[in-house]
């Protein structure tokens, strides 16, 4: 009988996943969108691999591209729920480690390498921190999310997604301390049905062109929502209390500023001036939108000659910005140079 169900849900979730592969495939072309093509498709091999099958020589390249699916797991959702994501060397470096470590794990249980010890605790304790990190990224930045579908589908994915790897974990520990494997094979395909049917039902349930924006290089996040969807009707009294509270009160100066603080300030309901900011103006998120007219201020006051002596830091650090790498980070990204260079050109012409 336990056969026949590890066979039922592994058929179940593969299915439901080529089905969530196809809605990555049709999404326009964004990190989101082909992480997500990646870790489906390798979600798949790693389900169709856990049936019973002979041995072979591809045994080891099945569990690496099945492993594959845990880091690129990682990189899907800081790709997903944030705009500004691009992986850096490190992340790439710590994802490759991983998948020699369970390649090394692979070769190790087929007699074909040197057993190390504690390889296999390093590996459940990598894996683990990679999921963990995912969803403390996802939960951690809900409130600034701007995209109301993406913002909801924080809460499902963060539960949804622990409540599966308690599962998954617990039916390992315990298929390991009684040593019924079948037991824990079937138990392990319920929960991949499970984690498949949660991302078919997020992505089914949601706008993919607003959620995976077809966003260029270096194109700022304002444009590309502007770009990708037709703009709602704009509040036009909201419109001018929002600009008064920008220009003229220069709130953006606070680095601290939250949208529930900004409806405050304003008197508007919360979600009102979130569908605004959002829909009506074309910002992703509350950081893009006030970064947008923090940038504007430090731009100003660098091909300024008469603050030519101010430090950059110091201009910064008054325009709203909490820290000189983020400064310097979002600049870049939508200056194309760092300010220093910004600076000397526009004072040296």
């Amino acid at each position: 009988m336990i056969p026949q169900l590890d066979l039922l849900f592994r058929g179940g979730a593969t299915g439901l996943l080529l089905l969530a592969a196809v809605v990555f495939a049709r999404a326009p072309a964004s990190l989101p969108s082909r992480f997500g093509l990646a870790l489906t498709l390798c979600t798949v091999v790693g389900t169709l691999a856990g049936l019973p099958h002979a041995p072979s020589a591809f045994d080891p390249l099945l569990d690496l591209s099945s492993n594959a699916a845990i880091p690129l797991f990682w990189l899907f959702a800081r790709a997903w729920f944030d705009d500004a994501f691009r992986p850096k060397p490190v992340d790439m470096a710590l994802a490759a480690a991983f998948l020699c470590s369970t390649l090394y794990a692979s070769l190790e249980g087929r007699g074909l390498a040197a057993p190390i010890e504690g390889l296999d605790i390093a590996i459940y304790i990598g894996g683990m921190a990679f999921a963990i990190h995912a969803q403390w990224l996802a939960w951690r930045n809900r409130q600034g999310d701007l995209v109301e579908a993406r913002r909801q589908a924080r809460t499902i994915f963060v539960v949804s997604v622990g409540l599966i790897i308690l599962w998954l974990l617990g039916s390992e520990i315990v298929g390991r301390l009684t040593h019924h494997l079948a037991l824990s094979g079937m138990a392990s395909a319920v929960g991949l049905f499970m984690g498949a049917f949660v991302i078919s039902a997020l992505l089914f349930g949601l706008r993919h062109p607003e959620v995976f924006p077809s966003a260029a290089s270096g194109t700022a996040v304002g444009e590309v929502q502007a770009a990708s969807a037709a703009p709602e009707p704009l509040d036009v009294a909201l419109g001018e209390s929002l600009a008064r509270m920008m220009t003229q009160d220069r709130a953006y100066r606070d680095p601290d500023l939250t949208i529930g603080m900004i409806a405050a300030r304003v008197e508007t309901p919360e979600y009102r001036v979130r569908r605004h900011i959002n829909g009506g103006l074309g910002y992703r998120n509350v950081s893009d939108y006030l970064n947008e007219h923090r940038i504007a201020e430090v731009r100003s006051a660098l091909a300024d000659r008469a603050q030519a002596d101010v430090p950059i830091l110091t201009i910064a650090m008054d325009a709203g910005f909490g820290s000189l790498v983020m400064f310097n980070r979002v600049f870049k990204e939508r200056q194309g140079e760092t300010p220093s260079a910004f600076r000397r050109r526009h004072l040296d012409g």
